[in-house]
């Protein structure tokens, strides 16, 4: 079974359960080595790389609806003083978000932006979080009667303003020009879109003077 990306920080791996704690998909008892990630979810398996990834339902949920394991590794990653709701493990309404780059993304050159819009309604495309994202991905809404649609791109953040040829081989992409050209692909399928980032496609972007590779010329 294929899961999204987890990083090692969100998951408590390698732990092993004697039965009567969880149940397969097939309605057994399940026994052996389990993994939790940090929205609550639990997996057989010692890791997301390792074992079947099979999900396992709690057999015996506290008050909040998840195991005590479950509601402990969960609550440990929230910030203090913030109790766990169903709220942090399901998304019960779209909320803006204003992203801010870090250091390393700039390191990088790039990340990602997320969007979202309800199936039915107006259909305002909104920026939001990568958890939104990643619940709307996996289906954990809370909500059932109103869909969403959500979308990710590749945003650019350093380079020059626009594509520079240096040489014969070497062209250098401009952060206006890629960005316009990734949100114009992305806007085929996800309408609303191009009209959202306004052509603002220099957005956060630490704009730079192309250098041509020694030996290029």
């Amino acid at each position: 079974m294929a899961l999204r990306y987890y990083p090692q920080t969100q998951i408590k791996q390698n732990l092993y359960t004697r039965g009567n704690e969880f149940a397969l998909p097939n309605g057994t008892s399940y026994t052996g080595k389990y993994y939790i990630t940090s929205d609550g979810k639990t997996y057989t398996g010692i890791n997301p790389a390792i074992g079947t990834n099979e999900p396992l339902t709690p057999i015996t949920a506290n008050t909040t609806g998840f195991t005590a394991a479950q509601s402990s590794y969960a609550a440990a990653t929230l910030p203090l003083n913030q109790s766990l709701t169903q709220s942090d493990l399901e998304l019960t309404t779209l909320t803006p978000y204003y992203p801010t780059p870090l250091p390393t993304d700039y390191a990088r050159g790039y990340f990602t932006r997320y969007f979202a819009k309800y199936v039915t309604g107006p259909g305002y495309v909104i920026e939001i979080s990568q958890t939104d994202w990643t619940k709307i991905q996996n289906g954990e809404v809370s909500n059932t009667s109103l869909g969403y649609l959500s979308t990710s791109i590749l945003w650019q953040l350093t380079g020059p303003l626009r594509s520079t040829r240096l040489s014969q081989y070497q062209i250098v992409g401009g952060v206006y020009d890629t960005n316009k050209r990734t949100t114009e692909a992305a806007a085929v399928n996800f309408v609303g879109l191009k009209a959202f980032i306004g052509e603002d496609y220099t957005k956060f972007a630490k704009l730079t003077t192309p250098v041509a590779i020694s030996g290029s010329m």
